[in-house]
């Protein structure tokens, strides 16, 4: 699936903030889940594995766990072309 530039460009800005974000400012961390999770509206699937992984308060207990997954999500929907390409999330955290 082919990423608009401009979206390319807010998933870099994201991948920025998110590597940044201080996991115990929680306000911040809501700021870029909400962008992160509306970013992803042009790939579905994308979008609700990190609506799933990152923004479910019951699959992780951390923040930085949260952050983590999600800046790994951004860099792989930057670098994957395709679900068919899709490397587990899981395996990367």
């Amino acid at each position: 699936m082919r990423i608009p530039a401009q979206t390319k460009a807010q998933i870099s800005w994201l991948i920025e903030e998110g590597s940044s974000v201080h996991p115990s400012d929680l306000e911040a961390l809501h700021r870029w889940t909400q962008a992160t999770y509306e970013t992803l509206q042009f790939n579905s699937m994308q979008q609700q594995k990190f609506d799933e992984y990152c923004r479910s308060r019951h699959v992780f207990t951390s923040s930085i766990t949260r952050l983590r997954c999600g800046v790994s999500m951004l860099k792989q929907a930057l670098h994957k072309d395709g679900p068919e390409n899709h490397i587990p999330i899981i395996t990367q955290v």
